[in-house]
């Protein structure tokens, strides 16, 4: 999503509004409302309400108020202002400072957040924003019609860490909201969303690395196959099956459909530089349905480009995913996070 953009400009006229709050803990109505003000050019009352919500509040939860803040402005919103009005409720600092941060939210990766201690409600606050920013229309859509949607988080790493064995550091969660506003949110960090050098036939004589076999595809025209792994965005998932080892306890997992892999081009980003990273001087190929979602080992994510799950955990994960069986896909958003 593009940041939408706010001009500060005067304005002849100076006029009193009744002021705005929203209820205690409510976030969705409070960014609502924020929004709303900052549509009628009241920025001074916006930051003012803004501010007010986040006072007291967990990191996670102010930074979820401007993610949810961001998407209801839109992304070509520009706003006249009312220095009278922003003189009585915040200064034109503070709401320069509100607006950055609400662009930031809007365009940026998130940081990984903190939920310890936070109620699920607040949880699915902090996670829903995530899916709103960083998803597509169809994630959005999902989440709203009450379907389990998948949110993976991204620490960027090596392939070449732990021996090119892969570390479980990333984050997957599976949330959903039932009609009667119940919340649902489960929680996986022992998560991989990126492949190991194990499985880089580029890396097969480096020191120190534990190589299996190579995978992935031959982007350079040298007869050797690049790892690649999914790109940052929103991808539809069936169930399939996978060879899990035996410790997951079930050969669940999911696939991109077959509509996800018409739809994706260049959705796969290949490590063809092959220093173990990926990043904007790699090449990028059209996705296909091998990029799963399934479980890893205890000792290694085996990851040749899936999203894996430590087996201990995958159990529950699929119980999360699968809840009463009625559904029969998933819109599965994956993003990269920065550090605080």
């Amino acid at each position: 999503m593009n940041p939408f953009s706010v001009s500060v400009q005067a304005s002849p006229s100076v006029h009193a509004a009744a002021p705005f709050s929203a209820a205690p803990g409510d976030n969705v109505a409070t960014a609502t409302q924020v929004a709303a003000l900052f549509q009628q050019g009241r920025q001074g009352e916006a930051t003012a309400l803004l501010t007010q919500a986040k006072q007291g509040q967990p990191q996670a939860i102010q930074e979820a108020l401007d993610r949810m803040v961001s998407s209801r402005l839109g992304a070509s919103l520009a706003t006249p202002s009312s220095p009278g009005l922003q003189g009585l409720h915040a200064s034109p600092a503070e709401i320069g400072n509100a607006i950055r941060q609400i662009n930031e939210a809007g365009n940026g990766r998130p940081a990984m957040p903190d939920t310890e201690g936070l109620s699920t409600a607040q949880k699915f606050d902090v996670y829903s924003s995530i899916v709103e920013i960083r998803g597509d229309q169809a994630a959005r859509d999902a989440l709203d019609g009450g379907d389990r949607v998948i949110l993976g988080l991204r620490n960027e790493n090596s392939s070449l860490a732990n021996r090119g064995r892969g570390l479980y550091d990333d984050r997957i969660v599976v949330l959903s909201k039932d009609a009667d506003g119940t919340t649902h949110v489960q929680e996986f960090d022992r998560s991989s969303t990126e492949p190991t050098a194990q499985y880089d036939a580029n890396q097969k004589k480096t020191d120190g690395i534990a190589f299996r076999r190579g995978e992935g595809q031959d982007v350079t025209g040298d007869g050797i196959p690049e790892l690649g792994r999914l790109g940052e965005g929103t991808v539809a998932m069936l169930q399939t099956t996978h060879k899990n080892p035996s410790s997951a306890g079930t050969s669940f997992s999911l696939r991109p459909t077959q509509a996800a892999v018409a739809a994706g081009t260049d959705r796969i980003e290949r490590d063809s530089n092959h220093d173990g990273t990926f990043d904007a001087d790699d090449v990028r190929t059209d996705l296909n349905d091998t990029f799963k979602i399934h479980s890893g080992s205890r000792t290694n994510t085996d990851s040749a480009g899936c999203t894996t799950i430590h087996p201990d955990d995958y159990s529950d994960f699929v119980s999360a995913v699968r809840g009463d069986g009625t559904q029969d896909r998933w819109q599965y958003v994956l993003t990269a996070t920065t550090a605080h």
